[in-house]
């Protein structure tokens, strides 16, 4: 894993900024005075932050949490802060923390002289609760004007199955898109995503469907699809 590391430095007065340097982690840990996540939880980067992580770190360093509980191997910090009496966290996440406003809840790393708790507030300053809104409008107005979803920012979105992609070039008419599941019904296949594009006069379009279903039914499903005069052309990519 490569690190990109920037630096800036002062010299005679005047600030001086270093080119862009690689680095692997475990030199980027050894040299940093303070190590702050922000990752997505994962199966990558759960318990990422564990024993051979923390003793790469100075041992008068500081570990600032704003990303997920998970990410940090809890015992191992306990035991970190136990061994650097000069090493301090700053964290906002804590493994296991309520979602209630109001409950008995308690952690070993929440209650540690050395560490500073909030309580997953992270996002709730004046700056980020601004660049939310202004990301949402801009989801917002790129579908409203666009028809696209902004799929970089679909944090819920499914993972791509093993699935068949139909891609149906039709003539703009109503009817169509009733034929075509009409057909799909037929041999058992589910419609899990489509977008339909109409080209320029808007006479015809072209429809990319992704199914689940048995793809050894396609024959069929060409010949039946065929059937409406409208359709153009019938493509499947698995």
């Amino acid at each position: 894993m490569n690190v990109l590391v920037h630096t800036r430095t002062q010299h005679a007065g005047l600030d001086k900024e270093h080119e862009f340097t690689y680095v692997t982690l475990d030199e980027l840990l050894a040299q940093s005075d303070i190590v702050s996540l922000h990752t997505p939880s994962t199966a990558a980067t759960k318990g990422m932050v564990n024993k051979a992580f923390l003793d790469k770190m100075k041992p008068n360093g500081v570990l600032i949490n704003t990303a997920r509980g998970n990410c940090v191997d809890d015992a191992a910090l306990l035991a970190k802060l136990e061994e650097c009496k000069d090493f301090w966290c700053g964290l906002d996440v804590f493994n296991g923390e309520p979602t209630a406003k109001a409950c008995d809840w308690a952690s070993p790393l929440a209650s540690h002289p050395r560490v500073y708790g909030t309580h997953h507030c992270g996002a709730s300053t004046n700056q980020a609760e601004s660049a939310i809104g202004v990301e949402a409008v801009r989801i917002v107005r790129q579908f409203a004007e666009q028809g696209k979803i902004d799929k970089e920012n679909w944090v819920n979105g499914a993972e791509p199955n093993k699935d068949i992609k139909v891609s149906v070039r039709h003539l703009n008419v109503v009817g169509i898109f009733a034929h075509v599941f009409k057909v799909f019904a037929e041999v058992d296949w589910n419609v899990e995503e489509m977008e339909n594009v109409a080209f320029k006069d808007r006479k015809a379009c072209v429809a990319t469907i992704r199914v689940a279903g048995n793809i050894q039914e396609k024959d069929k499903v060409a010949a039946l699809l065929a059937e409406n005069k409208a359709i153009l052309s019938v493509a499947f990519m698995e």
